[in-house]
């Protein structure tokens, strides 16, 4: 299942928006957070990326997932 998200974010405290190996970014975060939802790893694509420190309010993605949840789990989470 393909599940699209709208992202908004206060990009303070984040080393921008894509993974970094030396950082903490809203990418990961946002992934580990699905993960535990989804009660698997999921990689989230986003239709653009932000710096280090700015913040975010429509930005767009999605993920792919195997988990079977009603869709009001996903927006609950």
């Amino acid at each position: 299942m393909r599940i699209a998200l709208g992202i908004e974010y206060c990009g303070v405290g984040f080393d921008g928006w894509q993974t970094q190996p030396h950082g903490r970014t809203v990418q990961d975060v946002l992934e580990a957070a699905i993960a535990r939802i989804a009660a698997e790893s999921v990689d989230v694509v986003c239709a653009g990326r932000t710096d280090t420190g700015v913040h975010a309010a429509v930005q767009v993605g999605h993920f792919d997932t195997a988990a079977a949840r009603p869709l009001t789990a996903w927006v609950r989470g």
